[in-house]
């Protein structure tokens, strides 16, 4: 008789703990309701302590935005515990949008304090950056065949996203292109999605983002040549961080022949920004990760033709990644070229390389000194003629290592009537023994 009473009293110790209600439930509609009500009760406790003022204000840190991050968001990624390890991702998932959708309605509720503001900005940033891990450490070919319907309802709730504020508008299509890239990869709801939207297009509807999720559906299903269709028809300028995470994410997928494509279609962007490498830093930041995807293709492929191809266009800004290039494939001569083309001392030179050089083939950096010491003679200071001359006497060691004491001896004879004039030089030249 005491059995049923039993079994009662386990149902209800159930739900004593909130928690029980996201342990191993393959429902993103119970993960929701448990978060609305986690974070009910953690704001309440935040709230009996501070006025709306005071929080509206900024004047008060007893609930600011970074309780959000440090205190709600542990707690719910730590009350979630799957058997299934890609399912506890899903869920880690869905615990990060939650995190960013309070973020927001905090941010629009109570505003963020100026000087608050650079790090509510990296919390948002190391949110999406932990969204793409969770993204890429699951099998979502494994989800897909074996939870359809929960990465469905999954995809229904992603659009809880919509609604952030148009100011993160970036944000949103970035967390567009990797969750449907990396989780929601199923064709047909890539195909249904895409005549959806070109329905609305047709029907006058206008926006940036419509624009560019047309885009990625066709970089979805693998149609290059249309996604860069659609982004010459795209009148408005579509920022680079999209660019570069299209890469990003065929890096991590090893399509190199596509990776190509995407290359060679940004170059034409990069050429025409080059001038403004030198004065902002996203520029700088954007290319030099061009750069770095370019280099990946190269080594995975093999393919150095084209990534060299590029460096040489690029040239003044890619001087230190095309020296390294030559210095890996051991073409010193060249690397002496590109050190003089560009005026090169021995002093700004790194000391590795030219040790390697050096230790390879002497002969090759005498050019460098060369143009060097001519350079500082005609600067025609006392210090200049001092730094020549230092030079002069590494000249001489590598003349004689090579056996050239001749030609070492001709070339000081010229450089002495070339610059008879300079008295000073002159002297300097016989303080080192070079001429009596």
């Amino acid at each position: 008789m005491k059995q049923p009473e039993e079994h009662d009293e386990k149902n209800r110790a159930q739900y004593d703990s909130p928690e029980k209600k996201v342990q191993n439930t393959h429902s993103v509609q119970l993960w929701r309701e448990y978060f609305s009500e986690r974070f009910e009760t953690f704001e309440k406790r935040k709230m009996q302590t501070v006025s709306f003022r005071d929080l509206a204000d900024g004047k008060d840190t007893s609930y600011t935005f970074v309780h959000i991050y440090r205190d709600y968001y542990p707690a719910l990624l730590n009350a979630g515990q799957f058997f299934d390890e890609d399912i506890a991702l899903l869920y880690r998932y869905h615990v990060q949008i939650e995190t960013l959708i309070r973020l927001f309605s905090f941010e629009a509720q109570y505003g963020i304090a100026a000087y608050m503001q650079a790090n509510f900005d990296a919390t948002v940033e190391k949110l999406s950056d932990q969204i793409y891990v969770a993204l890429k450490e699951m099998n979502s070919e494994k989800l897909l065949n074996e939870n359809k319907k929960l990465v469905e309802e999954s995809l229904r709730n992603f659009q809880s996203l919509y609604e952030i504020p148009p100011k993160w508008g970036y944000l949103l299509f970035y967390l567009f292109q990797v969750s449907w890239s990396l989780l929601y990869s199923e064709r047909t709801w890539i195909e249904k999605y895409e005549s959806q939207l070109l329905e609305e297009k047709e029907s006058g509807k206008v926006s940036q983002m419509l624009e560019l999720a047309l885009v990625h559906f066709a970089f979805a299903r693998q149609q290059d040549d249309l996604a860069f269709e659609r982004l010459g028809q795209n009148d408005k300028k579509v920022e680079m961080v999209h660019y570069l995470v299209w890469m990003k994410l065929l890096v991590d997928k090893q399509e190199w022949e596509r990776l190509l494509a995407w290359l060679l279609y940004l170059k034409p962007n990069f050429l025409e920004g080059v001038s403004s490498y030198y004065y902002h830093s996203d520029a700088r930041e954007f290319f030099h990760e061009y750069l770095n995807y370019f280099w990946k293709y190269a080594q995975h492929t093999g393919d150095e033709e084209k990534y060299e191809e590029m460096l040489i266009e690029f040239l003044p800004i890619t001087f230190y990644e095309y020296g390294e290039y030559l210095m890996v494939i051991g073409e010193h001569e060249r690397w002496v070229e590109l050190q003089v083309i560009m005026g090169y001392s021995p002093e700004l030179i790194q000391r590795k390389d030219l040790k390697e050089v050096l230790a390879f083939e002497k002969e090759t950096v005498l050019p460098i000194y060369h143009q060097t010491i001519d350079r500082l003679i005609n600067e025609r200071t006392r210090k200049s003629y001092q730094s020549a001359i230092k030079h002069l006497k590494t000249l001489r060691t590598i003349y004689f290592d090579i056996g050239e004491e001749e030609r070492f001896s001709q070339y000081i004879n010229q450089i002495a009537t070339i610059y008879g004039r300079l008295r000073a030089f002159q002297e300097e030249l016989r303080k080192g023994k070079f001429i009596s």
